[in-house]
């Protein structure tokens, strides 16, 4: 007997081939539910992290956005992406019905990333020191780069969708995985989902405006930008533009300029504090900087760093989409 929704999802059940081992209490974005899960019931067997999608009146957007996600993860390869695992035999090995759920709805599996998120890592350790800051954003920003030269943006980079790749250990060092390509986009469109406190300023003013806009978007630009808000979040502990509301937080972003970096950290470079304001944060995407010279501007400040302290891996384990 199918189960009647993603919420009855428990550790113990078959799904195709696999055997739900946990269920992510983060994992329940609002088109996915993702759990941890292994071929047989014996530990050590590998393990791999399954992305269901929901079903429902949307079924068809939840069905199409799980296709999306695998064609684009399909022809990306970097080791700061996060990879495809086998879940079927069939034509394609990646993704699967999962006929056990009512609905039957789609599904693929992805390598099991241990470490949990960068969001857990700057929540349990604070505001991170400028060489461990720089380590993360040259790893992610190759990673980025990686998928925009293959013709894709992002959409949605922030600290939730940076994993590590293994369990922390203090004294070794970390390896962020860009995760979550839900809504992911070519280069080509524009795609208006995702968080808006990572979200550019054109993507927010073609959400209210959906008219022409006054130049081509550069969908590449708005990842460049998220990177700005990530390096600002990383260094300082919170985010540029903050607000109640989605609203609030919107009207900062179109209208407000951050508190430059340095007001609050005498250890922030002038320099790092001009490339992020002016570089990343440019309200206009003509006047940003590309990702390769995003990539080779944060290499010259990343250091040989080693985690602090162990953070629990509970907090956040693969991206919602």
């Amino acid at each position: 007997m199918a189960l009647t929704d993603l919420s009855a999802i428990k550790p113990g059940l078959r799904i195709g081939r696999l055997s739900v081992v946990e269920v992510y209490p983060e994992g329940r974005g609002g088109m996915s539910r993702v759990v941890r899960a292994r071929q047989g019931e014996v530990r050590g067997e590998e393990e791999v992290a399954l992305k269901i999608s929901r079903v429902g009146s949307h079924q068809t957007y939840y069905f199409s956005a799980i296709h999306k996600e695998v064609e684009i993860l399909q022809r990306l390869e970097h080791p700061g992406v996060v990879r495809l695992a086998p879940v079927s035999d069939g034509k394609i090995r990646f993704k699967e019905r999962a006929v056990e759920i009512a609905g039957s709805p789609w599904f693929f599996g992805m390598e099991c990333l241990s470490g949990g998120s960068l969001e857990s890592y700057i929540r349990t350790v604070g505001p991170l020191n400028l060489g461990e800051t720089a380590a993360i954003a040259h790893q992610v920003g190759m990673a980025l780069q990686h998928v925009h030269d293959r013709g894709f943006a992002h959409n949605d980079v922030k600290p939730d969708n940076i994993l590590f790749r293994r369990k922390l250990k203090v004294g070794e060092r970390l390896e962020p995985v860009l995760i979550d390509f839900g809504v992911a986009a070519k280069l080509v469109r524009q795609q208006l989902d995702g968080s808006v406190v990572y979200m550019a300023p054109e993507r927010l003013q073609e959400v209210r405006d959906p008219g022409p806009p006054e130049a081509p978007v550069d969908p590449a630009k708005a990842d460049v930008w998220s990177m700005g808000i990530l390096l600002y979040r990383m260094l300082i502990g919170r985010e540029p533009f903050l607000g109640v509301t989605d609203r609030t937080i919107t009207s900062a972003i179109l209208r407000s300029s951050p508190v430059p970096m340095g007001k609050t950290r005498q250890d922030v470079p002038p320099a790092i504090d001009d490339f992020v304001m002016e570089g990343c944060l440019a309200k206009r995407p003509q006047l940003r900087v590309g990702m390769a010279e995003f990539v080779a501007f944060i290499e010259r400040y990343s250091a040989d760093w080693r985690t602090r302290r162990v953070v629990s891996t509970k907090r956040r384990i693969l991206g919602k989409g």
